[in-house]
């Protein structure tokens, strides 16, 4: 969610030049004083000098509170003016406030006046009398200063003439009755901090409900008879217990904040260490909205002052949330001030999460989760597990109907009274490394091609009934890793397309499995259950072969049963790659090649086959193909995932050798690897051969890839060049991309890829 404009801070107006907002504190550096002690009033907006409280002087930061003289006015909201900064001398009153007044237009409320009022007055002794000029109306304000210099209470009210017509309706209400206002004043926004950000979830699931800690410094500005004052300082997202970064947004704990408060009211730019916007924290409250980011206050409590929010009060728009496609998080803030305990949650999770570290099938290890009860009536409390699996796994194995993640919390059933903690453990068995579906890329959709295998499975741990803030859940995600014995020698073999009428076939390519767990694993024999077969029963338990291609088919698909035969838990069944006409498939292992099938491999022992592409011709080749390789075994718990992926090119005279794709292994990051090429070729054997014409430049996806070529504009039948492609990783992980070859004339108007795979470590 993005709620910055190009100025993040959307309520001023053009009548205060960035000049006169800056403080005596440069922005600059972003420079930080910390102030010991309890915060004194200022003047300026910063510290006194002499540690005393301002008595009967109006200089500094006020809140005002109008009553609402227009009934169309929101309930609940702020009328008039809002917050700002006055000065004072020689009884002369001079400043700014932020103001906001709506009105109802085709039966929706709109804000239809709003900026920064220029206000002018007296004071004289006690007796406050003020002039706000607010845009298309004048507030007139009466009142009388407390004696302490804290607040100031109307005594004949405030008057205001009204607003300019806006579409039709009147902005604002005349009146000349008194109306009831007040004024608070604020202290500085200076000092130290201790706090927590409460995922409101976004992304949900696997951030919402979980609370981070956070410390920091804030430093506020001088007083310059503007609207608000400048705020400076820095967020530390580093857990007290463990030490560690546990936010998961963030890769750096250690932010900077840069923005300004106006009344009670906050809002913060939130900046990377290297200048980059992160988000911010708070929002004008004339841009609040239902179930949105709402502002956020700085308030005085029983137990201190506070910066917090009622609803959602901060956003961080960053790119590393985990298991994601949506980019940032939004949530709850808390922040006390100077050694305060009034941000204290009255529940707590230590550690915030829990990663494991990746382990092969059929083992387990136990992680412990401390629930603190700080506050909290132990009888609002309820402990709760799920598994998630990242939204990948369907909650529970299609082989064995088992969750990886097996949650225990009957220390905690009865949850601890205020003072105590209890104990959770949480222990992860994994059932499998790969979602039961293959598709493309996660995780945008619900699936993983094999390259991105082992996929993180995720369970969560939670704590409901209780909070300082709306969202009154407790969460800890834990994270693992299953990683299966066999392992093939690479996630994806590609190749170009062949002519199914000419009876083309491709060079064949060689993968090699390896038994990289601790005991033996039987590859079922080769069999012809498959042959003509609409789906697949559920391997080991009937004859199937060892080593099938198949697909996860389309339209209506079979059930596989689990080891539980409980239906609820089935899961699709598997399509054999088989043309009806010939009963031949389109990926075909070569003759005298498969030393796998029917193989028992010992700890450490591979097993090697040919794989060539054998189109046929009942099979439509129009968008190329995608097929799986099934491995099938006895002895290990996910036997029949997809360890392999076969793919090849739609129809075309082009083809590439040694194949369609390219794998650069593993490769340091920001290092440069060894070039490999492609030749790319028109095959002049078709039975109507065709001079090609390169459309454009080919195009690279994928920023870690950089390709050349010597490929000429034209490329005759039997006529080829050479691609060179090299890696550069820019981060640690997986990376795919690809090239994209457009050409005239070009069957079925798709272009021909070459798929590139490398990992940065």
């Amino acid at each position: 969610m993005q709620i910055l404009t190009k100025d993040p801070m959307p309520w001023r107006t053009n009548q205060e030049p960035r000049s006169r907002r800056l403080c005596a504190a440069s922005m600059k550096s972003l420079s930080l004083l910390l102030v010991a002690g309890t915060m004194m009033l200022s003047a300026c907006g910063g510290s006194s000098s002499g540690g005393s409280t301002q008595s009967a002087t109006l200089a500094g930061n006020w809140q005002f509170t109008l009553a609402n003289p227009d009934p169309t006015y929101p309930v609940g909201q702020q009328y008039g003016l809002e917050g700002g900064f006055l000065l004072e001398k020689n009884g002369s009153v001079t400043g700014q406030a932020v103001y906001s007044v709506s009105n109802v237009q085709n039966g929706q409320t709109v804000v239809c006046n709003a900026g920064s009022a220029t206000i002018t007055g007296t004071i004289g002794g006690t007796t406050v009398n003020l002039i706000a000029g607010a845009g298309t109306q004048t507030f007139t304000l009466m009142g009388t200063l407390s004696s302490d210099g804290s607040t100031v209470t109307s005594t004949s009210g405030f008057t205001t003439n009204g607003g300019t017509p806006v579409g039709g309706s009147p902005c604002g209400a005349a009146t000349t009755a008194g109306l009831s206002w007040s004024a608070v004043l604020v202290p500085p926004l200076t000092g130290s901090i201790t706090g927590s950000f409460h995922s409101g979830g976004l992304p949900a699931p696997p951030l919402v409900g979980q609370d981070f800690p956070v410390t920091g410094t804030f430093t506020q500005g001088e007083n310059i008879d503007a609207s608000n004052a400048t705020v400076t300082g820095t967020l530390n997202f580093i857990d007290p217990t463990t030490g560690l970064n546990d936010y998961p947004c963030l890769s750096n704990p250690r932010i900077f904040v840069n923005g300004e408060i106006s009344g009670n009211t906050v809002v913060l730019e939130l900046i990377g260490p290297d200048g980059s916007n992160l988000g911010q924290i708070g929002i004008p409250a004339s841009q609040a909205v239902a179930n949105g980011p709402q502002p956020v206050t700085f308030d005085s409590t029983t137990s201190g002052y506070v910066l917090h929010s009622a609803g959602q009060g901060y956003t961080v728009n960053t790119k590393a949330c985990p298991l994601t496609a949506i980019p940032g998080d939004i949530g709850y803030v808390c922040l006390a001030f100077n050694g305060t305990s009034a941000c204290q949650e009255p529940v707590t999770l230590s550690p915030a999460s829990l990663t494991f570290s990746p382990q092969l099938l059929g083992s387990s290890t136990t992680q412990t989760i401390t629930l603190t009860n700080n506050s909290a009536d132990p009888s609002k409390l309820a402990v709760s597990s799920t598994n998630v699996y990242g939204g990948l796994f369907e909650g529970k194995s299609d082989f064995t109907g088992l969750p990886s993640f097996v949650v225990d919390t009957s220390n905690c059933a009865s949850p601890p009274v205020p003072g105590a903690s209890c104990s959770i453990n949480v222990t992860f068995d994994p059932q499998e490394g790969c979602p039961w579906l293959p598709f493309p890329a996660p995780p945008s959709i619900s699936g993983a091609a094999p390259e991105w295998c082992p996929f993180p499975q995720e369970a969560t741990v939670t704590v409901s009934g209780t909070s300082l803030d709306p969202q009154t859940s407790f969460t800890v995600t834990a994270t693992g890793l299953g990683v299966s014995a066999i392992q093939p020698s690479v996630s994806e073999l590609d190749f170009s397309a062949e002519d199914a009428a000419s009876n083309e076939q491709s060079p064949p390519q060689t993968l090699t499995f390896t038994n990289t767990g601790a005991n033996s694993v039987q590859i079922l024999p080769p069999s012809t259950g498959c042959a003509g077969q609409p789906g697949l029963p559920r391997p080991p338990t009937s004859a199937v072969s060892g080593l099938q291609v198949v697909s996860n088919g389309s339209g209506a698909l079979g059930n596989i049963m689990p080891l539980n035969s409980n239906p609820n838990e089935a899961t699709v069944s598997y399509f054999c790659d088989i043309d009806p006409g010939t009963k031949l498939a389109n990926f075909q292992f070569v003759p005298g090649t498969d030393a796998c099938s029917g193989t028992t491999l010992n700890p450490g022992a591979s097993c090697s086959l040919q794989v060539k592409f054998v189109p046929q011709p009942n099979y439509a080749q129009s968008n190329g193909l995608d097929y799986f390789l099934e491995l099938n075994t006895v002895g290990e718990i996910d036997s029949g995932r997809f360890p392999v992926e076969l793919r090849a090119n739609a129809l075309s005279p082009l083809r590439m050798s040694p194949a369609a794709g390219l794998d650069f292994g593993i490769q340091p990051v920001r290092q440069l690897s060894n070039p490999l090429t492609i030749t790319l070729s028109n095959d002049g054997t078709v039975a109507n051969p065709t001079t090609v014409t390169f459309v454009g430049k080919i195009q690279v996806s994928g920023s870690s890839f950089a390709e050349l070529d010597d490929c000429p504009a034209t490329l005759a039948p039997g006529s080829s060049c050479t691609l060179t492609v090299t890696f550069k990783p820019s981060a640690v992980g997986f990376t795919a991309g690809k090239l994209q070859i457009n050409y005239s004339p070009e069957p079925f108007d798709l272009p021909q890829f070459i798929y590139l795979r490398g990992t940065g470590q």
